[in-house]
């Protein structure tokens, strides 16, 4: 089969590190322009059609600023890889906009940044892929829950931002974009961060024995390069289908309501800056 990444450019989320960076050496390697997005100013790692850009997922107004960014560098988007991520805290943590950790980094900051830059007349990507995580069949599509200080559980926390990527993904399919959502299985990766020093410890014992990043980075790499996804579903690192559950019309359309009103000062703010 052609390999049509050959040439494409990728803007690959939490890229600097785990999966993203792994994954960014797969297109790099297949003479793919890759961009990729990290949180720290000490990112900086040198290699030909690769280029770091700074942002911080806790806060929204990073993800115009970053937005900002691309659009003067004048980008076309060809392969969006929605991949930043981290494992809930042990106890409720807000960001600066309010909202539980998680549920910011791993799906809201993603959300607002596909939104921002759908509003780039430019902006028509082949295919965009967001990664989600075996723990999503315990997700909850209950709004209820999403950010609910008095009854946080870091499991549920991170299985319901896990979930809801997988369903942007179906939401963009219904909406004319190609897109999957992919679960890795369990992995060796860095999302740990925000964990007590114990559990540190424990993950460095345990990350031997586990399957690395640049095994699941070679599935996924395979699953693009050579098209072994169906639109809006869930694929996993064998490239086979992953069930959801199914939720009515009524709960989905109003979950992104929901969605949208978190983030339409952000958008509405662009829509000023382009009128």
């Amino acid at each position: 089969m052609e390999n049509w990444v050959q040439g494409k450019t990728i803007l690959i989320t939490g890229g600097t590190s785990g999966l993203g960076q792994c994954l960014a050496d797969r297109f790099l390697d297949n003479g793919s322009k890759v961009f990729v997005i990290g949180r720290n100013e000490n990112d900086v790692i040198k290699k030909t059609n690769y280029t770091i850009l700074r942002c911080d997922f806790t806060k929204l107004k990073d993800i115009q600023l970053l937005v900002d960014q691309l659009h003067t560098m004048s980008l076309t988007i060809d392969i969006l890889v929605l991949n930043a991520g981290i494992l809930s805290p042990k106890k409720y943590m807000e960001t600066p906009d309010g909202f539980e950790l998680s549920y910011q980094v791993n799906f809201l900051s993603h959300v607002l940044l596909y939104k921002l830059l759908s509003k780039k007349s430019d902006f028509k990507p082949d295919l965009v892929v967001n990664t989600s995580s075996p723990i999503y069949t315990k997700g909850q599509l209950d709004i209820d829950k999403v950010s609910n200080k008095g009854d946080y559980k870091l499991f549920q926390s991170y299985a319901n931002s896990k979930l809801f990527m997988a369903l942007f993904s179906e939401k963009l399919s219904n909406e004319g974009m190609t897109s999957f959502s992919f679960n890795p299985g369990t992995f060796s990766s860095g999302i740990y961060r925000q964990q007590e020093k114990w559990f540190h410890s424990l993950y460095k014992v345990a990350a031997p024995f586990m399957v690395s990043a640049d095994k699941v980075a070679d599935a996924l790499f395979h699953i693009i390069s050579s098209k072994e996804w169906i639109n809006g579903k869930m694929i996993n690192k064998r490239a086979k289908v992953k069930t959801l559950k199914a939720y009515n019309s009524i709960q989905k359309q109003t979950f992104w309501q929901y969605v949208d009103e978190q983030i339409k000062p952000f958008v509405r703010e662009l829509n000023k800056k382009t009128t």
